[in-house]
């Protein structure tokens, strides 16, 4: 009777879901309470909790009941935690290798304890070695940690979110590893701001840091590192791997070095506000005065010599390529690929003063035109290459103001779009219109009637096309978001 009334702790590991009955013996290793990414919304108390195993759980304390038990528990302390339920835990990326998460509220009992036997360890941390980091780019299951030198840091700054008119702080970092390897991390929110960038200038010596809760990704072949909402950076912790890393990081070299921000980015609203060149100037751009400007002008055409899209790697959009020795396609990074239609479309703009041909590839070009490219590739049957889609057609003659980048060879390359509301440049010297109703009769003809095929789509989508064909009509509707509402969804009959 005297178990029943005072139950022996539950091992984290034998935790299981949707269970009331529990009691468990643990310490905080680490608490924090996150904002919701792009928003000032609090999401509760969070725990990462450490039992006498050394397993974890992640803990939640709703926001609703944060205000009554904010200061129940402390960091490092050990408790006796009972009257809770457990749920599976909702995260796709999870901060503890369980499935399970705690579910704390007003009514939940903490009773601090002292004097554990046996000892429970202080922290727990799922670190990884830079070379381990590759894998977890197509599949991770669990954040990871990551312990190293800063050896530089960018100072806070706003950088706009995609497809929306929200801001977001960014700080970036370098940090270094016992074989001198570099990783960038990359935080955002709240970890960007929290980040005391002054103070860790001023110490004089090498910062050892240990960044939680990392989600790692790949940005042309480099591995990094992002911060999450359940982040959490840890200055010069008292770790095993402390005193190794203070040998190799003693030399004066070792110091934070600080580096300026990029370029800032601008909000739609502020880059209509910018000064424009016009295409004239775009034209004699020199590459090592200018990066990237911007200049509102209007698309005439479309070149298609050397068609609108190619078969790109899916890991890096690199164009794939036959080799010698083998029959199937293969990226020079990433070996044999499964293709995928990759947009990169050159096209001639214009305005009042001159014309100039610039260069738009992937996700830009799905902005202008409101489809991925495998999408537009599946969804036609196109008889070659150079067929110009209705979807580009109808992009010709309207006014955007576009941020262009110069590269060495004095290449002009579209880096984003913005609507425009100004009227199109006068076309009176401009070239006629290339998708004259005859010419649209006949590309319709060619698509319904033609004997091509489809690449990229499945047999029953094929079958899906040829129904469409023999009602006459095919509707389209993007399944991409554009910044551009009108390119969204239209229906178009053939002949």
């Amino acid at each position: 009777m005297a178990n029943e009334g005072n139950p022996r702790p539950t091992l984290i590991r034998n935790i299981r879901p949707f269970s009331l009955t529990l009691k468990v013996r643990v310490r905080v290793s680490r608490m924090w309470r996150p904002r919701r990414f792009q928003s000032d919304i609090y999401d509760g108390l969070h725990y990462l909790l450490i039992d006498e195993m050394g397993d974890t759980i992640h803990a939640k304390i709703d926001e609703s009941d944060y205000p009554h038990i904010a200061n129940t528990m402390q960091q490092g302390g050990i408790y006796d935690i009972s009257v809770f339920h457990t749920r599976r835990d909702p995260s796709k990326c999870k901060v503890a290798n369980h499935e399970v998460q705690l579910c704390f509220n007003e009514s939940t009992k903490f009773e601090l304890v002292e004097n554990v036997v046996p000892p429970i360890p202080e922290y727990s941390f799922h670190l990884l070695e830079f070379n381990e980091l590759a894998p977890q780019v197509q599949q991770q299951p669990l954040l990871i940690d990551i312990y190293g030198c800063i050896k530089s840091a960018t100072p806070e700054y706003q950088v706009p979110i995609k497809d929306t008119d929200k801001m977001e702080s960014k700080l970036e970092l370098i940090v270094e590893n016992l074989r001198r390897e570099d990783l960038k991390i990359f935080l955002w929110g709240d970890a960007a701001r929290k980040f005391n960038l002054d103070s860790i200038g001023a110490s004089g010596s090498a910062i050892l840091a240990l960044i939680t809760s990392l989600r790692v990704t790949k940005f042309r072949q480099q591995i990094q590192a992002s911060s999450t909402t359940h982040s959490c950076i840890l200055i010069n912790p008292q770790i095993q791997q402390t005193q190794e890393y203070q040998a190799e990081f003693s030399k004066p070299g070792d110091r934070v070095k600080t580096i300026p921000p990029p370029t800032k980015r601008l909000t739609p609203e502020q880059a209509k506000q910018q000064t424009t060149m016009t295409v004239s100037q775009l034209n004699a751009l020199d590459p090592d005065v200018y990066t990237e400007v911007y200049c509102t002008a209007s698309i005439r055409r479309f070149s298609m010599h050397s068609g609108w899209w190619y078969k790109g790697c899916s890991s890096c959009h690199k164009q794939l390529k036959k080799r010698e020795d083998a029959t199937a396609l293969s990226c020079i990074d990433h070996d044999t690929q499964i293709p995928l239609p990759w947009y990169r479309v050159e096209m001639t703009i214009y305005d009042k003063t001159n014309q100039a041909t610039v260069m738009i590839m992937g996700t830009e070009a799905e902005q202008l035109f409101g489809i991925s490219c495998k999408n537009l590739v599946n969804k036609r049957f196109y008889p070659t290459h150079e067929t110009v889609p209705e979807e580009m057609e109808k992009v010709i003659d309207q006014t955007y103001l576009f941020l262009i980048k110069v590269n060495s060879y004095g290449q002009l390359l579209v880096t984003n779009i913005f609507p425009n509301d100004q009227a199109a440049p006068s076309s009176t010297q401009a070239e006629p219109n290339t998708a004259t109703p005859d010419r649209l009769s006949y590309q319709r003809k060619r698509m319904t009637e033609g004997s091509s095929r489809a690449l990229f789509i499945s047999d029953s989508e094929k079958r899906m096309k040829s129904d469409a064909q023999n009602k006459h009509t095919t509707t389209v509707v993007s399944s991409s978001t554009s910044l551009f509402p009108e390119k969204e969804q239209y229906e178009k009959k053939t002949d």
